[in-house]
Parts: structure tokens; sequence; C-alpha cells
């Protein structure tokens, strides 16, 4: 009897430990719950992780004007127009994505709450653009498929390189009334991708800035490049001075769709190709 009632436990036991350890990997290896809280870090993520593990991404990775990933996004993911603790800590994250510009108060909370997070940076280049792309991909488990993307990043740009070599260089000025972009900044670094000189480097200009429009005058650049936002262009053809140089008086004005000209992702490689069809239409074929 005895004898049958400590079989019966060894019996019990290890059908303990089986089920046991039936259940832990299963455990550890739970999908992750992503919680994206940028437009870069959503269109990122898109391509290098399953997009049933994104519970939460940007309101305007919806909107075909910003977002390059519009209608692509799961319909599960909850919708963040801006960023809110509250409402992120019921959502349960694993990890939560932000960037060097979200707010330094959300910032601060986000820390308080214990939630996991990693900050994407480094989005003031097409290299750093790259960069982030693999670290990105390491924080969230999948260096594999962030290599494969950043070697598409890659190949655009190398291929744009190669056309390009030899050619003359137009001076591109960026301009949104009453902005320029000068050095550290990725609209100048497609400006030169593209085969063409940015005027707002040349000006001295670090950053984003308001510029007079006095000095965009003198400045004289061979054409202006604006996004698609609404007024953009008339902000060109109606101002007295701007409109009568001489780029502007000749057509010389290009028009980047707003998701191409603000993209922080891989779609700047896009951005720079888009550009680099208006500029040398005989080198490179674009839509």
């Amino acid at each position: 009897m005895r004898h049958r009632v400590r079989g019966g436990l060894r019996a019990g036991l290890g059908l303990a430990v089986f089920l046991i350890g039936a259940i832990l990997p299963r455990a550890a290896t739970a999908s992750p719950r992503i919680a994206s809280l940028n437009l870069s870090s959503d269109e990122i993520l898109l391509e290098i992780v399953d997009p049933q593990e994104l519970v939460a991404v940007t309101a305007v990775s919806d909107e075909p004007e910003t977002s390059n990933v519009a209608g692509r996004m799961p319909k599960a993911a909850v919708r963040f127009r801006r960023a809110d603790l509250e409402r992120l800590l019921t959502l349960s994250p694993s990890l939560v994505i932000v960037s060097e510009y979200t707010d330094a108060d959300f910032l601060t909370l986000l820390v308080r709450s214990g939630l996991h997070y990693y900050k994407i940076g480094g989005l003031q280049s097409l290299s750093g653009i790259r960069r982030a792309i693999l670290d990105l991909g390491a924080a969230v488990g999948e260096p594999t498929a962030a290599e494969a993307l950043a070697g598409r990043y890659d190949r655009k740009l190398h291929d744009l390189l190669s056309r390009l070599a030899g050619v003359s260089r137009p001076r591109v000025l960026y301009w949104s009334d009453p902005m320029t972009a000068g050095r550290g900044t990725v609209i100048s670094d497609l400006i030169e991708a593209a085969g063409g000189t940015s005027v707002g480097a040349e000006m001295g200009i670090d950053g984003i800035l308001p510029v007079g429009t006095e000095r965009v005058f003198v400045a004289n650049p061979d054409y202006v490049l604006i996004g698609t936002a609404p007024g953009a262009r008339e902000a060109l053809s109606q101002d007295p001075l701007l409109s009568s140089m001489k780029a502007v008086r000749e057509g010389r004005v290009i028009e980047m769709p707003n998701r191409l000209l603000i993209a922080l992702s891989q779609y700047s490689a896009d951005a720079a190709w888009y550009l680099a069809a208006r500029l040398h239409p005989d080198r490179v074929k674009g839509k």
C-alpha cells in the first residue's frame, strides 16, 4: 500500500514537473507587447516585427499625408494622438518606444511608472537613421530583420550615389515659411544625397530655423524645395520678395509629399530618390 502511495506521489510529482516545464517556456516566449509612441518607430517596426505585437501606435500613422504606412497598421492597436501615461498603463506593454522628440514631462512620468522603454535617437542624419534602425531592432529582439531593412536602405542610397557620380550639383533651398534647414538635418542630407547642394548649410544654418526672406533672396537658390502642406506654394508665390527669385519665376519649385519630406525612417531614402528624380531626371527615374 505504501509502495503504491509513494509510486502515486512520484507519478504526481513527475506530472507536475512536466506541466511546469511545458508552461514556463511558453511564458518566457510570450509575444512582446510593443507600444510605439512616435511615427519613426511606427514605420520601422512595421517592417521588422510581427504587426500583431504592436499594441499601440501613433494616430498619425493612419494619415496618408504624413505617414508612409497609412492603411497598414493593425486595427487592434490603440492609436495615440498624444502621449498619455494613464491610457498606456492599461495596455500593459512590455516595451514602450519613445524618441528624443517625446515630451520631456511625459518621459519623466514614464521613468517613474516602471514601464520598460527604449528611446530611439540619432535621427538628425541619413547615417543616423540607419543606426537607429539597427538599434531599434536590437531593442525589440529582431536584429536580423533590422539588418535586412538597413541593407535595403543602404542599397537605395548607394544606387543613387552611383547614378549621380559626376553630376553638376544645383543649389537647393528647403522652405517652410519662415523656416529652412541647414547642417545637422535629414533634409539637408537628403538634398546632398539627391545630387544637390544644401543652401541652408551654405548659409551656415544649424538645424531648422526661421530665416528672413531677404536672406533667402540674396542666397538665390537654383531650386526651392517645399512640402505639399496647404498654402506652402502660395507662401512663395504671394511673397513679394520670394516670388521674384529666379527659381520661383522659372518654376523650379519642387513639391515633395509631406510623408517623405518629414520621414525619419527608412523612407528617407525614398525621399532622396524622389528629389534626385526631379533634379537629375536624366540619371534617376522616379514617380
